[in-house]
């Protein structure tokens, strides 16, 4: 027999060693006997089959204490004998022991690195610093401990799908109690404001959520990452950006830089000082008061992004937006479009066609402002040049190169949906724009956020433009591959321009402005390619009809040639 064998077999007898002590103990027979305890309460002993514990050794006794000796199967007092010298019978932990109980053994190094030397010790002593412990401590028992997250037995490692503590299942785990609107009740935030109860389903429709739970992304974030594990404490109002930095760690950075943080921190000093609802105090009554009644300073990310509803960022955040979304790839703002009238006037006029009958139907369901850009963004999605039949013919889908520039260059809707979890109703929430509170038109951020949309308009409208020529070309069967390469590099930019708008700073020589000229250039570069590729296409076209011509006068003569030759013999005969 192999040597390699054997480190499989000692494996394997130890585990079965445990568990066949498991099946024979006093606690397992009695605690499975069907005449004493109901199915449900059995339970118990088949759960902890699969746990943990039970995989490296550890027993009922481990934990609870008593004698574990078959023979004492009936005999109660003896099982559970307190003064059992190997093993006092602890029983059951009363809620406010629970930490304390698993602590016994996780807090122990000496005892916790023999299964796993890079093990943490100190989840008791994190513990006791979180919400839920500080609160355990004064003696409410309805807060989570070790088992309510964990399980009591069957307890399955984190990195089990089936753990609730899996990734990608931990905000479940923390939604049966937090998405709970009776269990809730009563509960308060340091304002004294009620504790909301629609966390997670806002976190489900996020971008986080999204990218956890429907792309399977694990390196996504869930409520620990943001919150913590054991000890878990909402991050304050000066460490959120340090929270949402150890992912977002450049656009962190650039805000910290940016005026608009040491406008941040100038404005929470006077609300600080004044109290919160007297904003009108400085300023007239701001948009996001009504949008947000219980604003009570401004916290970096979390202001314009929110917390657990932190949607995709798209261009409807700033103000005042186009009149309609069309525009961002349609309506070009430069120059370069007007070198090109004869290229781009068909595609212009059959634009304007469509976007006035969009137009007209939206007036006549009197839809005005965001509620237009919103409906026009739906509409735009189910045109039939934007859409192909899917592969199994049941419904349409966004073309490729639509779906690209749409997705990457985030048009977006001024509000985002989720469900209400008290009432189940869909329930929508609108994004935060620069508008809500910078209501003064022509002031100085309203300014910026004019410039940023332009800026990134004439970005957007010159690479829709070439993508569109290149798209002609490439069906007329020239040759574009190297092409594209321009307009990936122009979407990069955008993108790129999506992170610099935390500098908040359009002018010359900032980086925002920079980026956005090296992105022109390269869309200016697709753009005459696009024009030299039609070009390409028209002289083709052209030397094909000619070659066809050629042709056909060829046929005509050679059948001419054929009629007289047929003639002459007929006359011959």
């Amino acid at each position: 027999m192999s040597s390699s064998c054997f480190p499989v077999i000692a494996v394997f007898l130890t585990v079965f060693s445990s568990l066949s002590a498991q099946t024979k103990s006093s606690c397992v027979s009695c605690h499975g006997d069907p005449d004493i305890f109901n199915a449900e309460q059995r339970q118990i002993v088949e759960t902890f089959q699969e746990d943990i514990h039970l995989s490296v050794g550890v027993s009922c006794v481990d934990c609870h204490g008593g004698n574990p000796d078959p023979s004492l199967a009936e005999d109660m007092v003896g099982a559970m004998d307190p003064e059992f010298k190997e093993s006092p019978y602890k029983g059951t932990p009363e809620k406010s022991e629970i930490p304390g109980f698993c602590g016994s053994c996780h807090s122990d190094p000496s005892y916790m690195k023999q299964f796993r030397p890079e093990i943490r010790v100190d989840q008791e002593q994190e513990y006791w610093t979180s919400r839920h412990g500080k609160a355990l401590r004064e003696g409410d028992s309805k807060v989570a401990t070790c088992v309510d997250c964990h399980h009591s037995h069957g307890i399955l490692p984190a990195s089990d799908v089936d753990s609730p503590v899996y990734p990608r299942r931990i905000a479940e785990t923390c939604s049966s109690c937090h998405s709970n609107h009776e269990y809730m009740a009563g509960y308060t935030k340091p304002d004294g404001s009620p504790l909301p109860i629609d966390q997670y389903a806002l976190w489900n429709v996020s971008v986080h959520g999204e990218a956890l739970l429907r792309k399977e992304d694990l390196s996504a974030p869930t409520c620990n990452d943001c919150h913590g594990n054991h000890g878990a404490t909402p991050p304050g109002l000066e460490s959120i950006s340090y929270v949402c930095g150890q992912c977002h760690n450049r656009e962190a950075s650039l805000f910290r830089a940016s005026g608009k943080h040491k406008g941040f921190q100038r404005h929470n000093e006077f609300l600080q000082a004044m109290g919160p609802g007297n904003c009108e105090t400085c300023h007239e009554m701001p948009e996001s008061l009504s949008l947000f009644p219980t604003f009570h300073s401004l916290s970096e990310c979390a202001t314009c992004h929110g917390s657990h509803g932190v949607v995709r960022p798209t261009l409807a955040m700033f103000s005042p937006l186009p009149a309609t979304p069309c525009a961002f790839c349609h309506e070009a703002s430069n120059s370069v479009a007007e070198e090109l009238p004869g290229q781009l006037s068909a595609d212009l006029i059959l634009y304007e066609e469509m976007r006035d009958g969009l137009l007209e139907t939206a007036e006549e369901a009197q839809l005005e402002d965001h509620e237009l850009f919103d409906w026009l963004v739906d509409a735009s999605l189910a045109l039939p040049n934007h859409t192909r039949s899917s592969q199994d013919g049941d419904e349409a889908e966004l073309r490729p190169e639509f779906d690209r520039l749409f997705t990457k260059f985030r048009i977006g809707k001024t509000y985002f949906s989720f469900k209400e979890p008290a009432s189940g109703d869909e329930a929508r929430r609108a994004v935060v724009r620069c508008s809500h509170c910078h209501a003064e038109v022509g002031g100085e951020s309203r300014a910026t956020s004019a410039e940023v949309l332009k800026q990134m308009q004439q970005l957007t409208s010159t690479t829709a433009q070439a993508e569109r020529l290149l798209l002609k070309g490439r069906r007329g069967g020239v040759e574009t591959r190297k092409t594209l390469e321009a307009i990936d590099h122009a979407v990069d930019t955008q993108i790129e321009l999506e992170v610099l708008v935390h500098e908040f700073s359009t002018g010359e020589g900032s980086a925002f402005r920079l980026k956005q000229q090296e992105g022109l250039e390269f869309s200016r570069a697709a753009l005459m390619a696009g024009s030299e590729a039609l070009e390409e296409l028209g002289v083709r076209r052209r030397g094909l009809l000619v070659s066809l011509g050629f042709i056909c006068l060829l046929l005509l003569a050679l059948g001419i040639k054929i009629r007289s030759t047929s003639a002459k013999e007929v006359d011959e005969q």
